[in-house]
């Protein structure tokens, strides 16, 4: 009976250990992605985990989304992001990156006093606490940062203040929705000296030195200033927006049919690469990667074992399995229709007739 109990023990503390260890693997993740993407100079896919200290890098015309707990952000193409520290304790989140170049979209949750959700780049930090914003670095250290919904706190990075953001960003002002700023890497210079001259003055003095003195002292050099602060143009505001509200954590069961896909065409490559549909989307594989993502407007038509569908940019045939059979470059609306055994898409309001045999417009 005692073997019995200390067995019966000893499974409920592997069951436990099984789910705490899935709760924090599945923590941080890359939930989609086109194109090219690196974590660590290795190519990584759709699934793979993300931890502390990882670097994820995107190529030319390519994309990541990445869930960290409830929040997601986008990591878009030619970027390079830190994921400097991540914190999931008794359901309390708190993030730190660091964008060293490139443009993220983030969409942070609503985070409770005790969690944060940060944001370096070469020469700002920026917090927030649940809002949609979107951060850009360029190689000139340039930092860029718009709100598209909420409130950020937005300051100048001083390497000095590194280990005390969150006393920065308290004396720092608010960004809100429709506002952006923009930080260069002479400001940043100019502040770090004022940063410098007001610690040599406090050690002449001998003493402790405060970093939250130092910091109170010089917010007037490390704070974005009011005049900084600009509207949004509503044709700038508008685009960017679009894209932002899209970006979402994919349907697991949706993920775990890309990745599949993606599987099946490593294994045995297709010529035209391969086609998976869902109830929402369209992706296009090729190359062990998603090159393209479409939204499902029209149901396929399905006829002879073929599949068409068009979307976008494109107009696709498949077989039922998957492989592409033909894909032809045309701006649709997603309309469609087979008529007299002729294929019809609506391009910019006219209808383009298409062979369904070769796609070639007849």
């Amino acid at each position: 009976m005692k073997r019995t109990g200390v067995f019966f023990l000893t499974m409920l503390t592997a069951i436990a250990f099984a789910c705490s260890r899935q709760d924090v693997e599945e923590y941080a993740m890359v939930t989609f992605m086109i194109g090219d993407v690196t974590k660590n100079n290795v190519s990584i896919q759709i699934g793979e985990l993300i931890g502390n200290n990882d670097i994820l890098q995107t190529a030319g015309d390519s994309f990541c989304d990445v869930k960290i707990g409830e929040s997601i952000i986008r990591i878009k193409e030619k970027s390079k992001v830190i994921i400097s520290n991540l914190v999931h304790k008794n359901e309390i989140e708190s993030t730190q990156l660091g964008l060293d170049v490139g443009k993220m979209l983030c969409k942070p949750k609503k985070l409770l006093k005790s969690e944060k959700f940060i944001i370096k780049t070469p020469t700002a930090v920026a917090g927030v606490r649940g809002t949609q914003f979107i951060v850009e670095a360029d190689k000139a250290k340039t930092t860029r940062i718009k709100v598209y919904d909420g409130k950020i706190q937005v300051a100048k990075r001083i390497m000095k203040f590194d280990n005390n953001v969150d006393q920065v960003l308290e004396v720092a002002p608010v960004l809100e929705e429709k506002e952006k700023v923009i930080i260069t890497s002479d400001e940043v210079k100019k502040a770090e000296k004022a940063v410098e001259k007001i610690l040599d003055i406090e050690a002449k003095k001998g003493g402790v030195v405060e970093i939250s003195a130092i910091i109170e002292q010089s917010k007037n050099a490390i704070v974005v200033s009011e005049k900084s602060i600009e509207a949004f143009a509503a044709g700038d505001f508008a685009q960017e927006n679009k894209e932002l509200i899209e970006v979402a954590e994919k349907p697991k069961e949706v993920i775990v049919k890309i990745a599949k896909a993606i599987k099946e065409e490593k294994q045995e490559p297709k010529p035209d690469g391969r086609l998976l549909i869902t109830r929402y989307e369209i992706y296009f594989i090729k190359n062990g990667t998603v090159l393209w993502e479409g939204k499902v407007v029209d149901s396929p038509i399905r006829k002879d074992e073929r599949v068409y569908i068009a979307s976008g940019k494109y107009v696709f045939c498949a077989t039922n399995e998957g492989p592409v059979l033909w894909r032809m470059s045309i701006d649709n609306d997603g309309k469609f229709q087979l008529r007299d055994d002729k294929l019809i898409v609506v391009s910019q309001g006219q209808e383009i007739v298409l062979d369904p045999e070769t796609g070639q417009k007849l």
